[in-house]
């Protein structure tokens, strides 16, 4: 366990306690937000600047009509909470598996097709507490879980949520691409 972690886990935690506080509208921009998460990764494939514009908007649009549609009312504080916080956890988990599994794969330069993920050619501080986050890992065997399992070596997770996690959070197959 690494800093690293700490600062993931604590990003979960930052947008939990976020959606709590909106309530229902938290529940409804943290949904939204991972419905959106697979489209705004398809088009940050083609184009990286227009989807982080279109998720700008997107988030912008949805918390405007989270908040229009789910007036913030005294019913059911506890109830509404409890949802606005699903809602955030479910955005800062899909946040934070997005980042653990979006670090650059680095190729062996006398063997291609021996990867390192993470690369092992990051800063040294950062290299340290990235090699030694766990969270790091599991975003390693989400990334090449289909490798992984053709493999044999797919150690976390069952595999339907492993694959439904790979299917979500990676676009195409990043490992055969040219680097």
């Amino acid at each position: 366990m690494s800093w690293l972690d700490l600062v993931l886990v604590t990003v979960v935690a930052a947008v939990t306690a976020l959606g709590a506080h909106r309530r229902l509208a938290g529940l409804f921009v943290g949904v939204g937000g991972v419905l959106l998460l697979r489209p705004l990764l398809v088009l940050a494939q083609a184009n990286p600047f227009l989807a982080l514009l279109a998720a700008l908007l997107a988030g912008l649009g949805l918390s405007l009509l989270g908040r229009r549609l789910f007036q913030q009312n005294r019913g059911a504080l506890v109830l509404t909470r409890a949802l606005g916080g699903l809602g955030g956890l479910a955005l800062g988990l899909a946040l934070m598996l997005s980042l653990v599994t979006s670090l650059p794969i680095q190729r062996n330069p006398a063997n291609p097709s021996e990867l390192f993920y993470p690369p092992r050619n990051l800063p040294a501080p950062i290299a340290s507490a990235v090699l030694d986050s766990r969270l790091v890992v599991l975003g390693r065997d989400i990334l090449f879980y289909p490798l992984l399992a053709k493999q044999g070596e797919a150690q976390v997770g069952p595999e339907r949520l492993m694959n439904g996690l790979h299917r979500l959070l990676v676009v195409g197959e990043p490992w055969n691409e040219p680097l």
